[in-house]
């Protein structure tokens, strides 16, 4: 009961939370003498990548590194809020086990 009360006053949904992946790429145009067609790709390009549904998908260029550095908080956000809430489920399967309540 301690931990969780413990965890349930750290845990709160980050404003900048973001359920996406940040995606880097380096890319082929479609010139046909271009240098990226030997090799040497065009990029890296940053994307933040979404999935909306099955089969649907949003992708988003990050063009500034003010836009890169906001996805990968946003998504480091989640994760974080992810483990907590993965904690938390853990307590209240033991407080279960043993017979407990979810009161507190």
């Amino acid at each position: 009961q301690k931990r969780k009360a413990a965890l349930m006053k750290q845990i709160h949904v980050p404003p900048d939370l973001l359920r996406a992946s940040y995606v880097k790429q380096y890319l082929t145009c479609g010139k046909v003498r271009c240098r990226c067609r030997r090799g040497f790709k065009h990029g890296p390009f940053y994307y933040l990548v979404q999935c909306l549904r099955a089969g649907q998908v949003r992708k988003f260029l990050l063009k500034t590194s003010e836009q890169r550095a906001g996805a990968r908080a946003g998504i480091a956000a989640l994760e974080k809020f992810q483990r907590q809430c993965s904690e938390l489920s853990e307590i209240n399967t033991a407080l279960l086990r043993i017979g407990g309540s979810f009161d507190k």
